[in-house]
């Protein structure tokens, strides 16, 4: 049940662009609502038409492969490789390798393989981000 209410953040996170007055309100909505979604379809919230009644409702089907728009692929990637070399207060940072397997053996499964491919082309640019941007006491990538 609380795993069905978290769900719901990419419902509630579409609805605060719905009214897309620009081109990057049309694009934070499409976000919020797939980055959740995963390649092999057993992602969430799924089809959208509930979402747009206005109703919250128990999130249906992931949607699969290319139907994910191409937004919502790439902050799949971003999303998960932040979470995993991010501490929470409810985990400890993973290790940079372990989380660079983790996304490799994911492709085809939980990721877009193009994009993942994309990811690991840029990844020397990705770690220095990561570097500059680090927060106090974050471990930097090895």
């Amino acid at each position: 049940d609380e795993f069905n209410v978290m769900k719901m953040h990419t419902v509630l996170g579409y609805r605060l662009f719905t009214s897309a007055d620009s081109e990057i309100d049309a694009i934070a909505a499409e976000v919020a609502l797939t980055h959740h979604e995963k390649w092999d379809g057993t992602g969430y919230p799924g089809t959208k038409p509930d979402v747009e009644k206005g109703e919250i409702v128990k999130p249906g089907d992931g949607k699969y492969g290319v139907e994910i728009p191409i937004t919502g692929r790439i902050v799949a990637v971003a999303d998960v490789y932040d979470a995993l070399m991010s501490p929470r207060c409810y985990k400890a940072a993973w290790e940079e390798s372990r989380v660079l397997e983790h996304i490799k053996a994911s492709s085809g499964k939980h990721f877009d393989p193009e994009v993942v491919e994309s990811f690991f082309s840029i990844y020397d640019v990705i770690r220095a981000i990561r570097q500059k941007y680090a927060e106090e006491g974050e471990p930097e990538p090895a």
